[in-house]
């Protein structure tokens, strides 16, 4: 089986590899580099220098892999990026998405194409409508879900145009260890191992710590886009979640427990977002009754995976 990985060098890109090649001893795995980012150095896989910007690129690509499967996984994911880079954002998760459904149209046979949704394209729902379900009107609260919803629209359109094998999944927050510190549990753990190691005072700066969110590790979630591309209906939208809402604030609970650490909160103006959601939680049933998926690593175990990741870089 022939796999193509959009966005390789990204956290999932990395792990969807390895899940793949876990999954399937033929794998045959291309993986493309957004254009400021390094190539990661993962066995057997191939790596195709490829701008998402650039639909001439994407064709070059897929005529040369042949792919069964394609993962769009080349998304800015970061909604605090989102509000100080709208424009970077739009470019890589509306454009970027637009060149590459447009790229595989062309080609004289038509893969399974994944591509990466958000939880977040839900937005604020009253609390009774929790948890969230793919039949949920979406109502984006800041430019990346905007984005994300876009995408979904559009590939909604290009199912219908030229019946193409198109899959939307939606992870909710993902974290998991070598996450960026831009994210707020991979940030708190970064912070945790400083004050750790003697390096910062026990002091955690923080954004709003009550909102609740729906946390499943990445090694997880990868899982999900190899079963959706398996098992997965063409044009069908699914959620991947833990399926379990937490309050931020008891994650930092987790991450003093695991540090035998008492720590002072601030709240930083510039962490608080202009407009956020109270709390996301997924709806997994559809995902899991089609490809019998489901969360599987808990949440503690993630934390202290990231914590460890941490410890070993400040």
């Amino acid at each position: 089986m022939n796999y193509l990985i959009v966005g390789g060098t990204s956290l999932f890109g990395a792990g969807l590899a390895e899940c793949l090649q876990s999954r399937d001893s033929s794998a045959v795995i291309t993986a493309t580099k957004l254009p400021t980012e390094q190539a990661l150095p993962l066995a057997g896989v191939t790596w195709a220098d490829v701008d998402v910007l650039d639909t001439l690129s994407i064709i070059d690509t897929l005529n040369a892999c042949h792919p069964d499967m394609v993962f769009n996984l080349a998304v800015q994911n970061s909604v605090g990026y989102a509000w100080s880079n709208p424009g970077a954002t739009v470019d890589v998760n509306v454009t970027g998405a637009l060149n590459l459904m447009d790229a595989v149209r062309q080609l004289d046979y038509q893969p399974v194409v994944v591509l990466a949704g958000s939880g977040e394209e839900y937005g604020r729902m009253p609390f009774d409508e929790l948890p969230l379900a793919e039949d949920a009107k979406p109502n984006p609260g800041n430019i990346f879900a905007a984005s994300k919803v876009c995408q979904t629209m559009m590939a909604k359109i290009y199912r219908r145009a030229y019946n193409m094998r198109l899959i939307v999944l939606r992870t909710f927050n993902e974290i998991g260890p070598g996450q960026s510190a831009r994210f707020v549990v991979s940030n708190f753990c970064r912070q945790f191992a400083l004050i750790e190691a003697g390096k910062a005072e026990p002091v955690i700066h923080t954004g709003n710590v009550n909102i609740e969110r729906d946390f499943t590790d990445v090694r997880d979630l990868v899982r999900a886009f190899a079963l959706v591309a398996e098992k997965g209906r063409p044009g069908e939208v699914y959620n991947a979640g833990r399926g379990h809402a937490v309050p931020i604030r008891e994650v930092l609970g987790m991450l003093e427990q695991l540090t035998h650490l008492k720590v002072e909160l601030h709240a930083d103006a510039d962490r608080i977002r202009p407009i956020d959601t109270p709390k996301f939680e997924a709806d997994t049933t559809k995902i899991t009754a089609d490809t019998g998926w489901q969360a599987e690593i808990p949440l503690e175990q993630t934390v202290e995976d990231m914590l460890n990741y941490w410890r070993q870089r400040v």
